[in-house]
């Protein structure tokens, strides 16, 4: 079992940049206050040769006690589409605008909703998650866990939240939060009536896993085609990967997990994990990031990772389906180029033939003037609203609300094009873009952190 860190408190140094951001001071490689500090042993666990595949890795101290999941999901739940979303007509063209959509919720910072449902459903970073229902935001939160949360800071909070693929059937929902008394990382199970407007109180903790620094901790909960819940989890905070767990096999942090919900005991490992039975954490499923705040999983099983660099490059990478196991190389490598710490030289693993580290699908320098600092992973479109963005990559930049699109090409980026002006983005959102969104028919959102005026959902549409 994995032996957790002694406290520290959060430093106060903090600049003012949210979830996604890539330190305390970012622009300048991290948190000083925090990099100044004794170092403490890294974060990982003892290898685990005699537990069973099904089973979770050690590292992972799944707490008691749970509340039963529901019966009746499916194994496997296919994420083939969307059906039309019942609000527009398709409309061709490629001029875009933001329609508003919500507004007045404090510190919003994620968007989804079961396929097909015409509910939206907005976490707010503090604890709550906010249903809008016939274009009115209600009242009562779907759920409030205000007090199990810690969302001191810019990097905490409750920042994750996945529908079951089969949620009409069994009312299944997961969520992602930092945990109130010491700030770990939590993945917990929820159940509600299919159709009810608020969910039921009773929590089942599936992940708990210690995280001594306010930051880099990830936060995206998503399903993927296969029916497996991915996760993404941070380096473990501070500055440099300060704890060591980029490239670690034998910590979660740093990663994107990959977990079956509807097998196991609290879950189950699903056999095609890299890892499944040796080598390293059983969960992991691709490698070598900083804090992959937001993620997504299309259609045919690619996973699309925004991953905030730390003083130099923002980036997203690809992992295309069928291909898991991929070592994004954080922190020899910040996106394409070796890294270098603010106060030391490159990684003597760095631009060896050897190596065998995954450069970005696309990346873009922040040292230059308003290019951004935090780069916010996005969605392959899919929705029926806008037909000539279909197979589209939409992603962003928190500082300076730029908003772009690519056309996938397997693990490269074609058609790279800025989509702010069009939007106004900067205008209506600069040093705000939270995160984006899609709801049940596949629509896409942006989302207005709120800092500087009221907290704001837009939908993405055509002129």
């Amino acid at each position: 079992m994995l032996v957790r860190n002694p406290g520290v408190a959060p430093s106060s140094a903090l600049v003012l940049l949210l979830l996604a951001c890539g330190g305390g001071n970012v622009r300048a490689g991290g948190n000083h206050d925090e990099e100044t500090a004794a170092k403490p042993a890294p974060l990982v666990a003892a290898a685990d040769p005699v537990a069973p595949p099904a089973a979770p890795s050690p590292e992972l101290l799944a707490a008691g006690p749970s509340a039963p999941a529901a019966a009746g999901a499916p194994a496997v739940a296919k994420k083939a589409g969307f059906p039309p979303a019942p609000y527009c007509k398709p409309k061709s063209g490629t001029k875009l605008k933001l329609v508003e959509v919500t507004k007045d919720l404090e510190d919003p910072v994620y968007l989804t909703a079961p396929a097909g449902d015409p509910r939206l459903f907005i976490i707010e970073k503090p604890g709550r998650i906010r249903i809008v229902k016939d274009g009115a935001l209600v009242a009562t939160p779907y759920l409030d866990i205000t007090k199990k949360v810690n969302a001191v800071g810019d990097e905490r909070g409750f920042l994750g939240l996945a529908f079951h693929p089969g949620f009409a059937q069994n009312g299944r929902f997961f969520v992602f939060y930092t945990q109130a008394d010491d700030g770990s990382l939590v993945v917990a199970e929820y159940g509600a009536s299919p159709k009810a407007d608020t969910a039921k109180p009773a929590e089942k903790r599936l992940i708990t896993v210690p995280h001594r620094f306010d930051n880099h901790n990830g936060g995206t909960l998503e399903f993927g085609p296969d029916g497996f819940l991915y996760i993404s989890m941070g380096d473990g905070g501070a500055a440099n990967d300060y704890v060591g767990s980029g490239q670690n096999k034998k910590t979660v942090l740093g990663k994107i997990l990959r977990i079956d919900i509807d097998k196991g005991s609290p879950y189950g490992i699903p056999a095609s994990n890299p890892w499944a039975s040796k080598g390293g954490q059983r969960e992991m499923f691709a490698w070598g990031l900083r804090n992959p705040w937001r993620f997504s999983v299309d259609v045919d099983g690619t996973v699309y990772i925004g991953d905030v660099g730390q003083g130099t490059v923002e980036e997203v990478n690809v992992v295309p389906a069928g291909q898991p196991g991929l070592n994004f190389g954080w922190p020899v490598y910040e996106g394409s180029g070796c890294f270098v710490p603010e106060h030391g030289s490159a990684d003597g693993r760095c631009k060896k033939p050897e190596d065998k580290y995954v450069m970005p699908a696309t990346e873009y320098n922040r040292t230059k003037p308003d290019t951004g600092c935090s780069v916010i992973g996005g969605y392959v479109y899919r929705g029926t609203c806008m037909p000539d963005y279909v197979g589209t990559y939409f992603f962003g930049d928190y500082c300076t609300a730029l908003i772009h699109t690519f056309v996938p090409d397997g693990a490269k980026a074609t058609k790279l094009t800025d989509r702010s002006e069009d939007l106004q983005s900067p205008q209506k959102m600069y040093g705000e873009l939270a995160s984006f969104g899609v709801d049940g028919y596949g629509e896409l959102y942006a989302i207005r952190f709120g800092k500087q005026g009221p907290g704001i959902v837009y939908r993405i549409a055509v002129e």
